[in-house]
């Protein structure tokens, strides 16, 4: 049986993160972790049946689209929360995961049908390592922001665009790969391989700079901050155009 849509299922997982931003504006924050925990299961659910959706279990659905960001958002502060005692479920660390679970109602993504171009291992690779990057940028330049305005002292966004750019990197040799054996090129001068190509030059540049003792904190800091920008950009154009 097809999974219900989009609209129907998943306002439940949006719910649960707009409620955990609530309490952790409130400062409840045992309540807003509940929440955001409910979220993240209510999110996983749903990629589950989002994999079901044609009534053929494809994979390729369940990380896809608008939804699996911020299911990738969450995961990733879980882990630095265990690694950095610094990173807490605060209101200004729950808030990409509400901005972007909120994005996702207005930006609905279809799921995928059978087809061979799907029937490969490196589509669902693929889309694994460029969400999750995407996770690591979005939130290496929350943080850089929130450093810049001094909401926070730390330097664990610099240590996420690292990452980032590390699954990024990844996820141009994978999508390579696949756009091999289902195109027949693993490159084409194509919107969607140009704005990744974009992508992946601009944290190379920031990597750089990153390095290069003429650059002040402040200055990094910037860098890093604009990069969630152009990510959104780049990405969402792709899904509404």
């Amino acid at each position: 049986m097809p999974f219900p849509t989009p609209f129907s299922s998943w306002p439940w997982a949006a719910g649960l993160y707009a409620g955990s931003l609530l309490f952790s504006i409130l400062r409840k924050r045992r309540t807003a972790l509940a929440l955001l925990c409910a979220g993240f299961a209510v999110n996983t659910l749903f990629l589950i049946g989002r994999s079901l959706y044609s009534g053929v279990f494809m994979p390729l659905n369940m990380v896809t689209g608008t939804y699996f960001l911020p299911w990738c958002l969450a995961l990733l502060i879980g882990i630095a929360q265990i690694f950095d005692r610094g990173v807490k479920a605060d209101s200004f660390t729950v808030f990409p995961i509400f901005f972007f679970s909120l994005a996702a109602l207005f930006v609905p993504v279809e799921a995928y049908t059978p087809s061979p171009q799907h029937d490969t291992v490196f589509a669902p690779l693929f889309f694994i390592f460029e969400v999750m990057a995407y996770a690591c940028f979005v939130l290496g330049g929350w943080f850089a922001f929130l450093s810049m305005v001094g909401k926070r002292e730390d330097v664990v966004f610099n240590k996420l665009i690292i990452w980032g750019f590390v699954l990024y990197s990844l996820a141009q040799v994978v999508g390579g790969v696949w756009a091999y054996l289902g195109w027949g090129a693993p490159f084409q001068w194509s919107e969607r391989h140009l704005q990744s190509a974009a992508i992946w030059c601009f944290y190379a540049a920031y990597l750089h700079l990153y390095l290069s003792p003429k650059w002040s904190p402040e200055k990094k800091m910037r860098f890093a901050a604009i990069g969630p920008v152009i990510v959104i950009l780049f990405s969402y154009a792709y899904y509404i155009t």
